[in-house]
C-alpha cells in the first residue's frame, strides 16, 4: 500500500512524504504508483520550475519494494513564491485523492494537521 503522509502548518501544506507500493499490478505496470509518482514528482518538478527554486531539497528512492519522496515547502521564500507553492502542493492533493477514491485498497492519505 502507499502511504501518503501530509503535514500542515497554520493550514499550509508544510511537507509530504510518500512510501511504500502500492501492488495493484506487477512491478513496471502498476498504474496505481504510476499515477502517484507522475503526480507528486511532477509537482516537485513544477514547483522547482514555476517557483524558481533550484534546486528543492527532496530524497527520492524507488526500488521494487516501493518507493519513498520526501518534500519540504521552503520557508524563506517571498509571499508570492509561498503562494505558487502552497496552490502546486493544494493541486497536488487534489489530484492524489482522485486517485484514492477509486483505490482505497491501494493507497491512503493521511492528513497531519
Amino acid at each position: 500500500m502507499i502511504k501518503l503522509k501530509l503535514n500542515y502548518n497554520d493550514e499550509q501544506i508544510s511537507s509530504f512524504t510518500v512510501e511504500g507500493h502500492a501492488n495493484a499490478g506487477k512491478f513496471g505496470e502498476d498504474i496505481v504508483c504510476s499515477a502517484v509518482t507522475a503526480v507528486t514528482v511532477g509537482t516537485v518538478n513544477a514547483i522547482e520550475r514555476l517557483a524558481k527554486l533550484h534546486p528543492i531539497e527532496t530524497y527520492v528512492e524507488y526500488n521494487q519494494n516501493g518507493g519513498y519522496l520526501k518534500f519540504e515547502a521552503p520557508t524563506n521564500v517571498d509571499e508570492e513564491t509561498h503562494k505558487i507553492i502552497q496552490t502546486l502542493l493544494q493541486g497536488m492533493v487534489v489530484s492524489l485523492e482522485t486517485i484514492e477514491l477509486d483505490n482505497k485498497k491501494y493507497m491512503k492519505i493521511n492528513h497531519h494537521k
